[in-house]
């Protein structure tokens, strides 16, 4: 108790708590300065001064350059891990501990494993666990595109997800009681997949909809307009650990897209470019860096004078003496162009609008010197 005490009466968190959402941007800016240094500590800070929601809401604004810090440290060390399961898990554990860190400081591994021991004693089986487990974890259909739903720790504490983060949750579950289940990145939809031991059959479960067993030739639902034979031979195929990340990533570019939220959507864009390029060979011996420029930004470059706004951008270039300098694509002011730059060659511009026939396609509107990026994917990327 007089540790608690001495801790309350000394610390300077809970002042600079009433802070973080004043009025006044320079009051801000002086609270930010003083929390970075205890930036690392805020989670026991939080169990001893709780925090309303506005006030959380303002400190993860406040402190996002240090959080996004922290997350592009984090992001080369779940790929080193040798297991599956191992790398997965690291790769959610660090999605959460960025977005969610001072929310649910629990540790994932462990929110895993109070999921898996209130399942009951079992014994389960590949074919009886999705029924149990998705008795309390459902497919959100009501809020599909949340990114909530792509948040392991969130969808836990909501029993609510989208089909790949049930999916990763079944895998991760299935680990814990020895039970092999693996990702199947169908077109449109994500499932597990399963064999049984000494067999080559191979059993698929549509997490996102109760955990359903499906056999190779799936529904007239999920096939499309797929040919049976196409959908059984994508049906049989694991996906990597790799491409279930990628597509995380994905949705969750998408659903920041969707909410305007400019930061993350270019955070989380940045490291999906990392890891498609790093899985084609390129960058492989560079460290991960942000870029200068990001799309919806306004540039110049520095030579031809021409002006435009960033649409995309390549993260590595192929050219031997220049590997780290982003590639550039730019919708040109006053030109039916599409110019392509590096990032040594250009520069921010503050001449306001951009006249190009394409601005219309891809950015919603223009606020604040930035153009807002829409979801329609750049074709040319």
């Amino acid at each position: 108790m007089v540790k608690i005490k001495e801790v309350t009466d000394s610390s300077p968190f809970p002042h600079l708590l009433k802070l973080v959402d004043d009025p006044s941007e320079v009051v801000r800016l002086e609270v930010r300065k003083a929390l970075l240094p205890m930036a690392s500590e805020i989670a026991e800070q939080l169990k001893i001064f709780p925090a309303d929601e506005a006030q959380l809401t303002a400190l993860e604004s406040l402190l996002m350059p240090w959080r996004k810090a922290q997350l592009l440290a984090a992001w080369p060390h779940w790929r080193a891990l040798s297991q599956p399961q191992q790398r997965l898990e690291a790769f959610h554990q660090m999605l959460c501990d960025f977005e969610y860190r001072w929310r649910f400081p629990e540790n994932l591994g462990a929110t895993l494993d109070r999921l898996t021991a209130s399942l009951g004693p079992g014994p389960f089986s590949l074919e009886s666990l999705p029924g149990v487990l998705f008795e309390r974890l459902k497919g959100n259909t009501e809020d599909y595109y949340s990114p909530d739903n792509s948040y392991l720790c969130q969808v836990v504490h909501r029993g609510l997800g989208n089909p790949i983060s049930l999916c990763s949750i079944l895998m991760l579950v299935g680990s814990r009681l020895d039970l092999d289940y693996r990702g199947c990145s169908f077109p449109g939809h994500f499932l597990a997949r399963f064999s049984a031991e000494g067999s080559e059959d191979v059993t698929l479960v549509d997490c996102f909809r109760g955990g359903r067993l499906l056999d190779v030739n799936l529904t007239p639902e999920l096939r499309g307009d797929l040919p049976q034979t196409t959908a059984r031979e994508l049906a049989r195929k694991m996906a990597p650990v790799d491409e279930i990340a990628a597509r995380v990533l994905r949705n969750l570019v998408a659903a920041y897209v969707r909410a305007e939220r400019r930061s993350h959507a270019c955070v989380f864009d940045l490291l999906l470019k990392d890891l498609v390029a790093r899985g084609r060979g390129r960058g492989q011996s560079l460290a991960l860096r942000e870029p200068l420029f990001n799309p919806g930004q306004v540039v110049r470059h520095k030579k031809k004078s021409y002006r435009g706004v960033v649409i995309d951008y390549e993260l590595y270039s192929d050219e031997e003496e220049q590997p780290h300098l982003p590639l550039y694509r730019i919708l040109v002011h006053g030109s039916p162009q599409v110019a392509s730059a590096d990032e040594s060659q250009l520069e921010l511009d503050d001449g306001g609008l951009v006249a190009h026939q394409l601005v219309g396609l891809f950015f919603s509107r223009y606020e604040d010197g930035v153009y807002v990026r829409n979801t329609r994917p750049w074709e040319g990327a």
